[in-house]
């Protein structure tokens, strides 16, 4: 099931990573019109939710994400997607900034480079299932992850405003919550827009100094 909410200042879409999604099918139909009928301006942040990660170095479930990432990631790219959020592992990573657009991913290898227009992704499966944690990661960890750890916890996203938002992951250590990784996470519609604002305006600027 796919289907998509409007909470406060966020449009959040959630995605099926069991429904057929290749191009033309009723999901990937909808999610293109999802995503053109997003408006910014009512809802600043844009979150995406899907079950199996799209990247994660974790050896459980290892590129099960691939072909959905295949499918959809240029659009994430396109439409500003703020932070893209999944379960599945059953353990915590967070990545940069990071695609894969130019690199086909065949061979079991995964090489995404930075890329300041793509969202960030985060996978919480560390609470909620019985089957314990899943505590083996590739080695080394790979230069697109950030912060990974096997332990049970939760995380919490605070929207502060259209261009700011502070996100955390908790620990439960004996009962207790213990804060491990945060970060500031930029709008990327917002943010983007303020600094073009900047640079045209420098521009401009500029311009009517050399005129005079």
């Amino acid at each position: 099931m796919w289907y998509a909410i409007r909470r406060a200042s966020a449009h959040i879409i959630v995605l099926s990573s069991y429904s057929p999604f290749v191009k033309y099918t009723p999901q990937w139909k909808w999610l293109e019109e999802e995503l053109n009928r997003v408006d910014r301006k009512k809802t600043p942040w844009l979150i995406v939710l899907v079950h199996v990660p799209i990247y994660s170095s974790n050896e459980a479930h290892f590129m099960e994400g691939e072909s959905m990432r295949a499918v959809f990631e240029e659009w994430f790219i396109h439409h500003k997607v703020d932070v893209i959020f999944a379960g599945h592992v059953h353990a915590y990573e967070r990545s940069y900034r990071i695609s894969n657009i130019r690199y086909n991913v065949s061979s079991g290898e995964c090489f995404p480079v930075p890329d300041e227009s793509a969202p960030v992704y985060i996978t919480v499966g560390d609470g909620g299932n019985q089957e314990g944690l899943a505590g083996k990661f590739r080695d080394p960890q790979p230069d697109y992850s950030a912060f990974r750890e096997a332990s049970y916890g939760h995380s919490t996203l605070e929207i502060m405003n259209r261009t700011h938002a502070f996100y955390h992951w908790n620990r439960n250590d004996d009962g207790k919550k213990v804060a491990i990784d945060s970060f500031v996470l930029n709008n990327q519609y917002w943010s983007s827009n303020v600094r073009e604002r900047k640079l045209k305006r420098h521009y401009l600027n500029g311009m009517s100094m050399i005129a005079s």
